[in-house]
């Protein structure tokens, strides 16, 4: 008589180890978020256009996307969202 199968194995979640590289673009991400927020902060969005409301919108919107690609550790994607959020950012304290 054969044995009874083994109970199976619950999923396993997959992570790459955790490098120093990961550290450094984790600094690299929250350094671009918090000038972007930064300078949002320093925006007053009643005083802008339709057009620059937008893009304000937009760079709030970035990011929010790059935080929650910093939490999943996409830190890729985490930074290039992150810089766009900042460079929107910078856009709208020159007008």
């Amino acid at each position: 008589m054969p044995p009874p199968p083994a109970a199976p194995e619950p999923p396993r979640e997959l992570r790459a180890a955790s490098a120093p590289a990961d550290a450094e673009a984790d600094r690299k991400v929250r350094a671009l978020l918090a000038m972007a927020s930064r300078d949002l902060g320093m925006v007053d969005y009643r005083r802008l256009s339709v057009a620059g409301r937008e893009q304000y919108d937009q760079a709030k919107s970035f990011s929010e996307q790059a935080a929650e690609a910093l939490t999943q550790r996409n830190y890729v994607f985490a930074e290039t969202l992150a810089d766009k959020a900042a460079k929107l950012a910078t856009e709208l304290l020159a007008r």
